[in-house]
C-alpha cells in the first residue's frame, strides 16, 4: 500500500523525536558548569524559584520573562541546576524543530525537503551548541516559529483563532526577547499590502504583543535604570555618529556574513550567475582585506579576538581566515539566489499588480528581523543569525524542488562536515568548561575566596555578578565605566587558563581532550601568583 502523507509526516515527526532522544544518549546535557551568558539567566531562575520574584537581568538586554518562567517550572520538577535547565532549552529545541517541520510541510514542500530542512537547521552548530545552554536564541527561535506558523495559516485561511494565537506566541517571542514584535509588524504589513486590514484583523494580530510590550515596559520602568539597560542605551545613542555605522558594517562583513554560506548550503542556481559570482568574489575580497586590518590592529595591541566563531575555528584552522572568505562569498550566493527567485512577486506586488501570497509574509519577517538586528546591535554577532537561519533554509529549498537525487550530493557532503564539526566543536566545549569549572571549585575547596581567583566570564558572572554590582550605587554605565563588574573586585591572586602566565607558578592541571585537533590532549591550569620577595 502506498504511504499517505499523514503516515509520511507522523513517520518524519517520529524520526525527529527519535533523533532528539538518541542525541540525549550520544550527548549528554548532564554539565555543572555555566556557559556563555547563560551564567545571568539562571540567576533569573534561581531568584524565582527562591521566592524572590521575577526581576531584570542588570548584564542581559532581553526581556527574558518567558524562559526565565520556563526554567523555573523545570527546576521545581529536577531541581536547579544547569542541566535542569539546559533540559528547559532540549524541550523548546525539539519543539522547534517540529514546528519548523510543519510549517515548511504548509509552505508546500514534500516530507523529504521539510526533513531536510529541520536537519540543516537541527545540526547547525549553533542551534546544536545553543540547544545544550540556557541561551535566549532557542526559546526565541521556538516561539518565532510558532507565531510565524499559526499567523501563516490566519493570514491564509482568515480565520482570526489562527491569527489570534499567533500573536500569543509572538507576545511570548518579545517576553524572551524585544524581537518578538517582528511577526506581528509583519503581519500587519501584509494585511495592508494585500489591502484585508480591518479593525478586527488588527487587533487579532496586534492587540496581545502591544498588551504584553507596554505591560512588560510599564513594570520595568520602575526598576530604576540597569546595567543592561545602559548600554542599550549607549549603543541606540551611537547610531547618530558616522563612525558606528562604518564599524558596525566592517564587523558584519568580516566576521558574521560567513555563517549562512557554510551552515546553509542550498545555493541552487541563479540565472545571472555572472553577477552574483562577481558579487560573491568582491564579498571574498572585502572579507580578507578586513582581516588583514584587523590582524594588524591585533599584533598592535588596539584590538582583540575573542569572537565565538574565531575561537571555535582556530584549532582545527590555524588561519580560519580563509573560512571567512569562502563561507561570504556562499552567503552572496545563497542570497543572491532568494532575491532572484523572490523579486518578480516582490515587483508584481510594489507595483500592485497583483495581491502578496501568504508565504511572502515570511520575507517580510525575515527582512524587518535582519535589518533591526543589524540596526540596533552594536556588532552582529555570528549567532544572531540563528533566529533567521529557518527563514533562510526554507528560501533556500524553494530552490531544491525538482533536483534530481545526485542533485543532493553536494549538499549532504557540506552538511555532514558542518554537522560533525559542530559536534566536535560542542563537546570540546563541554570538555574544556568542565575542566575550567572544577578547576575554579578546586581552588574554593581549598579556602581560596572567589574574589582572588580569575577564571572565564561564565564563573566569574555567576559567582561574583551580583556581589560586584552590590557595591556599586549607581548601575548605570554613565557612572560605573564599560567594564565587567566582576572585574573591579577580582584581585587575581589565583588564575585559570591555558597557558602559563608570566609572574604566576602552576599548582595543577586539569586535562581534557579535543576532538578538532585528532583528540589531542588540551589542559586547563591553575596558576598561582609568585610573591615578590
Amino acid at each position: 500500500m502506498p504511504v499517505t502523507a499523514a503516515k509520511r509526516d507522523i513517520y518524519a515527526l517520529g524520526l525527529i523525536l527519535g533523533g532528539y532522544g538518541l542525541s540525549l544518549v550520544l550527548l549528554p546535557v548532564a554539565h555543572h558548569f555555566a556557559y556563555l551568558d547563560d551564567w545571568t539567566y539562571a540567576q533569573g531562575v534561581k531568584n524565582l524559584v527562591e521566592g524572590h520574584g521575577f526581576q531584570p537581568s542588570e548584564y542581559a538586554q532581553a526581556t527574558l520573562v518567558t524562559p526565565t518562567y520556563w526554567g523555573a517550572l523545570f527546576a521545581a520538577v529536577g531541581g536547579f541546576s544547569f542541566t535542569t535547565l539546559t533540559l528547559a532549552t532540549m524541550a523548546l529545541s525539539l519543539l522547534a524543530a517540529g514546528t519548523f517541520y510543519v510549517l515548511l510541510r504548509r509552505l508546500g514542500f514534500s516530507a523529504g525537503l521539510s526533513g531536510l530542512g529541520v536537519a540543516l537547521l537541527v545540526l547547525n552548530p549553533y542551534y546544536l551548541v545553543l540547544s545544550y545552554s540556557f541561551m535566549t536564541e532557542i526559546p526565541f527561535v521556538a516561539m518565532l516559529l510558532l507565531s510565524c506558523l499559526f499567523y501563516l495559516e490566519g493570514l491564509r485561511s482568515d480565520q482570526r483563532r489562527w491569527l489570534w494565537l499567533g500573536a500569543g506566541f509572538a507576545a511570548l517571542a518579545f517576553l524572551t526577547r524585544q524581537f518578538g514584535l517582528v511577526t506581528p509588524l509583519a503581519a500587519v504589513l501584509w494585511l495592508a499590502a494585500a489591502r484585508r486590514l480591518t479593525w478586527s484583523r488588527l487587533a487579532a494580530v496586534a492587540l496581545i504583543p502591544a498588551l504584553a510590550a507596554a505591560g512588560y515596559l510599564l513594570w520595568s520602568h520602575y526598576y530604576g535604570p540597569t546595567l543592561s539597560a545602559s548600554i542599550g542605551r549607549e549603543e541606540i545613542l551611537a547610531l547618530l555618529r558616522p563612525f558606528t555605522w562604518v564599524n558596525q558594517a566592517s564587523h558584519f562583513i568580516y566576521l558574521a556574513a560567513f555563517l549562512p554560506g557554510l551552515t546553509v548550503p542550498l545555493w541552487g542556481r541563479v540565472r545571472h550567475w555572472p553577477v552574483v559570482a562577481l558579487l560573491a568574489g568582491g564579498m571574498a575580497a572585502a572579507v580578507y582585506g578586513l582581516w588583514q586590518v584587523k590582524g594588524s590592529l591585533v599584533a598592535q595591541g588596539q584590538s582583540s579576538i575573542n569572537d565565538l566563531s574565531y575561537t571555535w575555528l582556530l584549532p582545527a584552522f590555524p588561519n580560519p581566515i580563509p573560512i571567512y572568505c569562502l563561507g561570504a562569498a556562499l552567503t552572496v550566493w545563497l542570497i543572491g539566489g532568494l532575491i532572484e527567485r523572490a523579486a518578480p512577486g516582490v515587483r508584481a506586488v510594489w507595483k500592485r499588480q497583483r495581491r502578496p501570497a501568504p508565504p511572502h509574509f515570511l520575507y517580510l519577517v525575515a527582512a524587518i528581523l535582519f535589518g533591526g538586528t543589524y540596526v540596533v546591535s552594536a556588532g552582529f554577532l555570528d549567532r544572531y543569525w540563528l533566529p533567521l537561519l529557518p527563514l533562510l533554509i526554507a528560501g533556500g529549498l524553494a530552490g531544491l524542488r525538482g533536483r534530481p537525487w545526485w542533485g543532493f550530493i553536494p549538499v549532504a557532503g557540506v552538511f555532514i562536515l558542518v554537522a560533525g564539526y559542530g559536534i566536535a566543536m560542542h563537546l570540546d566545549d563541554y570538555a574544556s568548561h568542565t575542566a575550567a569549572w572544577d578547576a575554579g571549585t578546586w581552588l574554593v575547596q581549598r579556602g581560596v575566596p572567589y574574589e582572588k581567583i580569575r577564571n572565564y566570564t561564565g564563573w566569574e558572572g555567576y559567582y561574583l555578578g551580583d556581589e560586584a554590582l552590590s557595591r556599586v550605587p549607581n548601575h548605570d554605565l554613565a557612572a560605573i565605566g564599560r567594564v565587567f563588574p566582576p572585574d573591579t573586585i577580582i584581585d587575581p591572586e589565583y588564575v585559570v587558563q591555558a597557558a602559563p602566565l608570566s609572574g604566576y607558578q602552576m599548582l595543577a592541571r586539569f586535562p581534557y581532550l579535543s576532538l578538532r585537533e585528532g583528540g589531542a590532549t588540551r589542559q586547563v591550569l591553575v596558576l598561582q601568583r609568585v610573591r615578590a620577595p
